[in-house]
């Protein structure tokens, strides 16, 4: 069921409701993850329900999932990354509090009263989620092979020198 996400939100109320939002956002609304990818453009799919455990804990169970642009770093080409976020959040209100959520639950850490940005939130989860050295799933091979079709191979002809050839050479002293 998608609809218009709010665009600011109260974890704790939604949690005492148990209410579910589900929709999507534009990856131009997150500056902060749009300045770490190739492409600004797309959007992220979101599905968060809140709720309150059988403890009392107010909680947030969200899935975030777009495709994104970025850098391999092993070949310099574009690639398309997948992102799939599941989370499972404890809302807690001062950080002291986070030794008692139970093991289950990341704290989400809420200071104050005023009303959280859903973008900032599902934000967070996608730059923890990228990975640090994006690279494609298949070996990379040089731009020009990638353009010619060639596939590269390692000359015969080069021998392939062991680190330990020195070791041997001074054993032989």
């Amino acid at each position: 069921m998608q609809q218009k996400l709010p665009i600011e939100i109260d974890p704790f109320r939604l949690a005492k409701s148990g209410l579910e939002l589900e929709g999507s956002l534009a990856l131009p609304s997150m500056p902060r993850l749009s300045g770490l990818l190739l492409e600004n453009t797309g959007e992220v799919s979101i599905k968060m329900n809140f709720d309150t455990d059988v403890l009392g804990t107010p909680m947030m169970q969200g899935v975030f999932t777009a495709p994104v642009s970025l850098m391999c770093e092993r070949c310099s080409m574009p690639m398309t990354y997948d992102l799939k976020v599941e989370c499972l959040l404890g809302l807690i209100k001062i950080e002291t509090q986070v030794e008692g959520l139970a093991e289950q639950y990341e704290p989400w850490i809420i200071e104050g009263d005023d009303p959280i940005r859903l973008s900032a939130v599902v934000e967070d989860e996608l730059i923890l989620a990228l990975p640090l050295i994006p690279k494609h799933a298949h070996a990379c091979l040089p731009k020009e092979a990638w353009s010619s079709g060639e596939e590269i191979e390692e000359s015969e002809s080069e021998e392939k020198v062991s680190p330990f050839a020195v070791l041997a050479a001074l054993k032989k002293d």
